[in-house]
């Protein structure tokens, strides 16, 4: 007997495709969502029809108020969804012949944001700082000493979270996903367990990283636990959800004095942003980030900051007073030339 349609794509996408848990539980609650809507509508999939789409993305972008991106990414699931049923069960597969193109979905491009590395670092500092803070009145205090230690424990791992987001570009579901076999102490490394079940390495033997993380793992290697998570909540000390670092995130932010909108991910953004700025083989960026090629890489990092075009206008601006040498002119028209037809 043949399993629910939706049980077997979501076994296909994780065993044939290598998805990770969390893409395919996405992936089936879009199609669980699409196939409620038709319901709704009272649309039978198999005479699924153009219109159909065009009302359904309607539906996501006035009804759901879902942004571009996002209604790009559902069709595409759909379309997926869509397939898989004409290979699984034709009969109720719709009958009528879809193309990529009933999928696609313009998208307008985005400004990558991301911080400075002066903003980076107050980030960091203002973190230490409530650590500090916090060890003082552990080591003044004369009662709570429970309470003081639980939160200097907390100020620890999210120094040592947040220097490996900055520090290394990880997604933070990458990073909250490291165990205490992932890391390498001799080689400095950290194995990382990215999208589609690929692995790749970062090296942590950077100061700004290294004392942070170390701290952290002797800190954390005097609790008993039953799991080899690295990063765990305080109250339960099972292991740390995004959801609940990115809510501590925030507040740090607010008292940083920078824009609490900003996300783990920016901290990738920035991490990129600035290695690429600072002259970094976007061959090896790309390679750290994890991105499938380079392309990706270049379609989203190749941007300027708003320091770097400050900088390049006080320097190459007609009315500046600075003479650059020609060899040095030519160097750079010969670094950022392939890049013209990235630039959008």
């Amino acid at each position: 007997m043949r399993s629910e349609p939706r049980c077997e794509f979501a076994r296909r996408l994780e065993f044939e495709r290598g998805y990770s848990l969390h893409t395919v539980e996405a992936y089936t609650r879009i199609a669980a969502d699409f196939l409620a809507f038709l319901g709704r509508n009272n649309v039978k999939l198999k005479r699924l029809v153009r219109d159909d789409l065009r009302r359904y993305v309607e539906y996501l972008r006035f009804d759901r108020q879902n942004g571009s991106q996002s209604i790009r990414m559902k069709l595409q699931v759909v379309k997926a969804y869509l397939r898989f049923l004409a290979d699984y069960d034709k009969s109720t597969a719709p009958k009528l012949k879809l193309s990529n193109r009933d999928f696609s979905y313009k998208t307008e491009r985005k400004d990558v944001q991301s911080f400075s590395e002066g903003q980076l670092s107050t980030l960091i500092a203002t973190v230490a700082s409530c650590r500090t803070e916090a060890l003082e009145a552990l080591h003044t205090t004369t009662g709570k000493t429970a309470l003081w230690g639980k939160r200097v424990f907390a100020f620890e791992r999210d120094l040592a979270v947040l220097s490996l987001l900055i520090g290394t570009g990880v997604r933070i579901s990458e990073a909250l996903g490291i165990t205490l076999t992932d890391i390498d102490s001799v080689d400095n490394s950290i194995v990382i367990r990215g999208k589609g079940k690929t692995v790749r390495k970062v090296f942590f033997d950077l100061d700004g990283i290294a004392v942070h993380l170390l701290h952290y793992i002797e800190a954390r290697s005097r609790l008993s636990l039953d799991h080899d998570r690295l990063f765990v909540a305080v109250k339960t000390y099972m292991p740390l959800h995004s959801r609940g670092f990115q809510k501590r995130m925030k507040g740090y932010l607010k008292r940083a004095g920078l824009r609490t909108s900003a996300t783990p991910h920016t901290l990738r953004h920035s991490f990129a942003t600035v290695m690429i700025e600072k002259g970094a083989n976007i061959k090896a960026v790309s390679q750290v980030l994890g991105h499938a090629n380079c392309k990706i890489t270049i379609d989203l990092y190749t941007h300027l900051s708003t320091e770097h075009l400050r900088a390049v206008m006080q320097r190459c601006n007609p009315l500046s007073a600075e003479v650059i040498p020609v060899e040095e002119r030519i160097e750079m028209r010969k670094k950022y030339l392939p890049y013209l037809d990235k630039t959008g």
